[in-house]
């Protein structure tokens, strides 16, 4: 069994020491933002889907309409997803507005759905996607226009930040997210990014008129829809400084079947997009990104609890023995008794993809201007990985196998 652990932590550190490498491997120039030209801004359309949104599609829209973008070049639609409660009251105060046009639809059960109804009446340059749950800050759309003036940048996406965090769960998450941010820089430094998040994922109208519009995929469109454009090659930028806010599950029950429907999302598109796996073609993403993607999920239901468990170990060890036989303090360092702190390969291996992950932490905050490092949600996000992720992850994998889907809501 050390052995086998021993393996796991191998391949869970090397895949981060990959993704620290990819990171700061690349050394990007410095870019003056400040002389964007009329021509640079794009012609743009944000579609916001909502299905039952009455207590955050306001605030979602409104921030849409505050950002410091040419108002003759946005246009935004809000698909009410045959809604219950009174988001289409709600969204009637944005009537006036002529860059907004409001549409209502029956329900069909997934999101895609109504995406597809608003791409039918864009003939805008780019298309974007705000979830009625999350709003944008002011730069967010005109920092976008730095990496589309790459005609070869077909979509870019931005940082996501848990906006608000008021309970465990949430400051848990937001540690987790800082994390997603430095992952997503490495991996769109090796041009290996494979999700396009709902929150504000800009596309070329190219990639639709193209590749057709988006797919239920398991209810995870915004992986399908960055897969499909990474088989045909199609590159996707990251604008760190493009911020999201959005609100995380509050309690267990939420969180966990939010994350069921990701991860069973991400497992059964991997598998119908398993021909970008180990061919040269896909280089990192194909050889590295993925597989060990897949991999993770896999092994951090036994690799997390068990590598934490054998990581506070010694210190367990440390206070029973002082039960045993008693301490006696001493100032000399050189007389201190090592035995008391015996750590095995597993353990040091433990601590190091540990350290390594609040390193990332740090990064990650770092590259949309939040220079806190030592903050309680870090500690949160490792009691919940520990005890709470392994439960939606079995039962990721156990639905995957039986192809029992989880519903939207």
């Amino acid at each position: 069994m050390e052995y086998l652990l021993l393996i796991l932590l191998f391949i869970t550190i090397y895949f981060q020491v990959f993704l620290l490498w990819s990171f700061f491997e690349k050394k990007e120039k410095k870019e003056d933002r400040s002389n964007l030209e009329e021509c640079d801004y794009l012609s743009t359309t944000i579609i916001v889907p909502c299905f039952n949104e009455e207590k955050t599609v306001a605030r979602t829209v409104i921030s849409l309409q505050e950002l410091d973008y040419p108002k003759d070049k946005l246009r935004i639609i809000i698909v009410d997803d045959g809604s219950t409660d009174n988001t289409w009251n709600i969204i009637q105060q944005f009537k006036d507005d002529k860059r907004i046009n409001l549409m209502h639809k029956e329900n069909e059960g997934s999101k895609f759905k109504a995406l597809n109804f608003a791409l039918e009446k864009i003939d805008s340059e780019l298309i974007g996607v705000l979830d009625a749950d999350s709003w944008v800050s002011k730069n967010a759309l005109s920092d976008y226009m730095y990496f589309f003036r790459d005609k070869e940048v077909l979509a870019t996406i931005p940082s996501m930040v848990i906006a608000e965090p008021d309970s465990f769960l949430r400051k848990a998450q937001k540690a987790e997210y800082d994390v997603g941010i430095f992952s997503r820089k490495a991996f769109a430094n090796i041009n290996s990014i494979y999700i396009a998040p709902g929150p504000f994922s800009v596309f070329r109208k190219y990639v639709f008129d193209t590749l057709g519009p988006y797919k239920e995929a398991h209810h995870t469109e915004d992986a399908e829809i960055a897969l499909r454009m990474q088989k045909h090659h199609y590159k996707i930028a990251y604008s760190e400084k493009s911020i999201v806010y959005t609100v995380g599950p509050k309690t267990v029950k939420p969180l966990i079947k939010q994350r069921v429907r990701w991860v069973y999302g991400f497992i059964k598109n991997i598998i119908d997009y398993k021909g970008l796996f180990f061919k040269k073609e896909y280089r990192d993403l194909g050889f590295i990104v993925l597989p060990i993607g897949i991999f993770r999920v896999l092994i951090t239901v036994v690799i997390l609890p068990l590598s934490i468990f054998l990581m506070f170990l010694p210190i367990f060890n440390f206070f029973k023995n002082i039960y045993v036989v008693g301490y006696h303090p001493s100032f000399d360092l050189l007389n201190f008794n090592w035995f008391y702190m015996d750590l095995n390969l597993v353990q040091i291996l433990s601590i190091i993809t540990f350290l390594i992950t609040i390193f990332t932490v740090w990064v990650g905050r770092s590259l949309y201007g939040d220079n806190r490092k030592y903050t309680i949600d870090i500690l949160y996000m490792v009691v919940l990985y520990t005890f709470i992720a392994p439960l939606w992850l079995i039962k990721s994998i156990w639905n995957a196998m039986l192809s029992r889907k989880e519903s939207w809501r």
